[in-house]
């Protein structure tokens, strides 16, 4: 049964990097995304307090705070603190930026999906 979820995680990662290789590896890096997303899904699953469901807690909690991550994004791209609304360059790389926390959290609970019991 365990292989079966590990040879599932595995199939599901490589569909996903072959998608991030083929449009830019470079695209889906975001140090701020992933500490928010990792940060936010350790203060999750200690909140949850629960040292049997914490790997299952943390996922949740990865969710949880790409949504919040992406939240956070857009409120900085429409309250014009950078000076970015209306110019279509720099929108577009923000909208990108700001989809980051959403997809960081997804996989990080599709691994901890396997990991759970």
């Amino acid at each position: 049964m365990k292989l079966y979820k590990f040879l599932g995680l595995f199939i599901c990662l490589l569909l996903i990097l072959g998608a991030m290789f083929e449009i830019g590896v470079s695209l889906y890096v975001d140090l701020y995304s992933i500490i928010i997303v990792v940060g936010g899904a350790v203060g999750y699953s200690l909140i949850k307090n629960n040292k049997k469901e914490y790997i299952n807690n943390f996922g949740k909690g990865a969710v949880f705070f790409g949504w919040l991550g992406l939240l956070i994004g857009l409120i900085a791209l429409t309250g014009g603190k950078y000076n970015n609304w209306g110019d279509i360059d720099k929108m577009g790389k923000a909208l990108a930026v700001l989809l980051l926390p959403v997809f960081y959290g997804y996989i990080i609970k599709l691994i901890t999906m396997s990991f759970s019991k």
